[in-house]
């Protein structure tokens, strides 16, 4: 790409480099506590203090500010996080205006890796919340009130910020790399593009898009968010315009399939005039079609065996509430006369015969 005589690329247009160093965003931390892996962002130092190459942070600013903007003209989530002390008010503030997900006070482990068991807080929020706001409908004490507004304000801090948060998240925005590295590892596990503020003593590394600035005085972390906040709004305009001409094209498009100019044969047809029908091509087993006739297996075509006994047309019904099967087709089996089997007479019958003659002799 080419450069400028300052070495930046041109093309890209850059942010106010004068209201960066009015805001102190070219501060790092002391040389002693730098990251390595920094080291192509900072300019130098002053008197112990490494200075963080301000034309870089534009550069890369306005690389994440074009990225958020894609992002959101999808119509996709984007995720802010800020737990530090400068940092909790303005995620708060940016996130609530926008309409996003955020976390401003502590980053709940799973987030985006255990969101269901994340999703429970949620409902427990919602809960409490629907107790404490009925009052009249409840018999509650007044203690016991006081005991559920205490989880309220404990959940409402914890997991406040993600009770809108639905999938798919497009991006995550970090305030402070070092201090949100839990964050930033859940999100290199789901493979969620990650944005962050880094400054001179944090370690880059799983960050998308670093933008190097002061990330510990309040009004460097607001110029920077409110730079990434333009963006965002202008790619959820563009994603609210794209929603509203959508329906529009479609109702339109179904307006031109629906309509069917009349021609002289449909005038015919609506006169009385017979449409011709068109022959349809039998369908043979093999070729490409949606339907295949099978042909009739051997089994089906064997002709019954001669075993089956067919129902006669006296059709009385037998005990069990059926119909009495007639005669068996075979005749001869049917006619032969069925061999008796000998009796054979144990001892004991024997004797009980002989019983009766001893007693009339007798």
């Amino acid at each position: 790409m080419p450069k400028d005589g300052c070495g930046n690329p041109r093309g890209i247009m850059m942010i106010d480099i004068q209201k960066l160093i009015e805001n102190g965003v070219q501060f790092g931390h002391q040389t002693w506590r730098w990251s390595p892996r920094m080291a192509r962002y900072i300019w130098g130092s002053k008197n112990g203090v490494h200075l963080i190459d301000v034309s870089k942070t534009a550069v890369q600013l306005e690389k994440a500010s074009k990225f958020l903007e894609e992002v959101a003209a999808e119509g996709k989530q984007i995720l802010w996080v800020g737990t530090k002390k400068a940092a909790h008010t303005i995620v708060k503030d940016t996130a609530e205006r926008l309409g996003c997900p955020y976390a401003s006070n502590r980053w709940v482990g799973g987030t985006l890796t255990n969101f269901s068991q994340v999703k429970k807080s949620v409902t427990k929020l919602l809960h409490f919340e629907d107790v404490v706001g009925n009052t009249e409908k409840q018999t509650y004490t007044k203690k016991e009130l006081g005991v559920f507004q205490k989880v309220v304000n404990r959940l409402q801090d914890n997991v406040g910020g993600v009770r809108s948060l639905e999938w798919p998240v497009g991006a995550l925005i970090v305030i402070d790399a070092k201090k949100e590295a839990t964050a930033i590892k859940e999100a290199g596990m789901v493979g969620l593009p990650v944005i962050a503020l880094v400054d001179t003593n944090s370690d880059p590394s799983g960050v998308s898009i670093v933008i190097p600035g002061n990330d510990d005085v309040a009004r460097s972390i607001r110029v920077i968010v409110d730079e990434l906040a333009e963006a965002v709004a202008r790619g959820s305009a563009a994603a609210k315009d794209r929603k509203v001409s959508a329906p529009q094209q479609s109702i339109a498009g179904a307006k031109e399939e629906n309509y069917v100019a009349t021609g002289p044969e449909e005038e015919e047809e609506g006169a009385g005039a017979r449409r011709p029908t068109r022959a349809r091509k039998p369908l043979v087993k093999g070729e490409n079609v949606g339907l295949v006739v099978e042909e009739p297996t051997s089994r089906a075509r064997r002709a019954p065996s001669s075993s089956v006994r067919p129902f006669t047309k006296d059709r009385s019904p037998n005990r069990e509430g059926g119909m009495r099967p007639g005669p068996r087709a075979d005749s001869s089996r049917s006619a032969a006369p069925r061999a008796e089997a000998p009796r054979v007479e144990t001892p004991k019958a024997e004797a009980a015969k002989a019983a009766p003659k001893k007693a009339d002799k007798e």
